[in-house]
């Protein structure tokens, strides 16, 4: 069917490009079990016999970013001009498992999967979720910098479940100056997004196959859950399906040191973005590594994996 736009709509479809991104990135430990929960929730939806794979982790570590975007491009005619964000997300390394049977085998290519975005425009927080299905959220961010990565990033949440509590826009992640005292944390080798990959960290089944992947920086696949909630039976979806979308990298400047900081992920009631990654609420975090530079790429070339068409009633 045709899609139809209404009144004042901007939810314009891939390819996007987005050229002169600074980003400041942070890998943070995490827990394998709780990642592999989360997979199992957002991705591994529907029946395995129709879906054919499963997603799985394959780190015990998830990557913070924080993102300017001076601009975002509509990439296809007409032009649409441009919008600018800051963005936060969570990113976590999957692999897809074909099965065959009661057998899993890798497919050998390392994906993308963002479990939390939170973004400064509420144009990109409309696409990015709709079109897309990234979980995008809107929120603030004080101003951040390479030189000053220092930032607290806020959005709506609830204190508690209850009729008579109001929404309120309150800080889940903050990142602070871990102090004088504090040693830097040298740049990795390898280039974004991939970072220092230690493959003993990996499960010691897949430690070979660790070893003879390929990280081409170049270009990378990410993983979502596309859905709309069934306005008639409220706790079901009357859409969901898994995408599949390609980030080619066009231009990765060299990583730079950013200054020693500790981060602080706070949860609410409404939003359980550390319980989820396996990580103490409220407990400052030392990150693993860390790094800043200047990134130009594009994103596009969306395939749907899997729609799960399965009646309401199946469940």
């Amino acid at each position: 069917m045709l899609y139809r736009s209404q009144i004042g709509e901007a939810q314009n479809p891939p390819p996007y490009q987005f050229p002169k991104v600074k980003i400041n990135s942070f890998r943070l430990s995490a827990d394998l079990d709780k990642l592999t929960d989360l997979c199992n929730d957002i991705l591994n939806v529907g029946d395995l016999e129709d879906r054919g794979f499963e997603f799985r982790p394959i780190f015990p570590f998830v990557d913070l970013e924080i993102l300017h975007y001076p601009r975002m491009e509509y990439a296809l005619f007409p032009p649409a001009g441009f919008i600018s964000q800051n963005e936060c997300y969570v990113r976590i390394f999957v692999m897809k498992y074909i099965a065959f049977g009661n057998t899993f085998v890798p497919d050998g290519e390392i994906a993308v999967f963002c479990p939390m975005l939170i973004v400064s425009n509420p144009l990109s927080a409309f696409a990015g979720r709709d079109v897309l299905g990234f979980p995008k959220l809107f929120g603030s961010f004080d101003p951040f910098s390479a030189k000053k990565p220092f930032t607290t990033i806020s959005t709506e949440v609830f204190t508690s479940f209850d009729q008579e509590v109001e929404a309120t826009p309150l800080p889940v992640v903050e990142i602070k100056d871990a102090g004088k005292d504090a040693e830097p944390i040298d740049v990795p080798a390898r280039k974004w997004p991939w970072g220092h990959i230690d493959v003993e960290l990996m499960d010691i089944a897949h430690q070979a196959l660790g070893r003879a992947l390929a990280f081409t920086p170049a270009i990378f696949e990410c993983v979502t859950m596309k859905q709309f909630r069934d306005a008639m039976l409220p706790f079901n979806a009357c859409y969901q399906a898994i995408l599949q979308s390609s980030t080619f990298v066009e231009f990765a400047g060299d990583l730079e040191k950013l200054p020693p900081v500790r981060i602080t992920l706070t949860d609410y009631p409404s939003f359980q973005l550390a319980a989820s990654l396996g990580i103490r609420a409220g407990q400052p975090q030392t990150p693993i590594s860390q790094y800043h530079l200047e990134c130009s790429f594009g994103f596009g070339d969306t395939i749907t994996l899997f729609a799960n068409d399965r009646p309401w009633w199946w469940w």
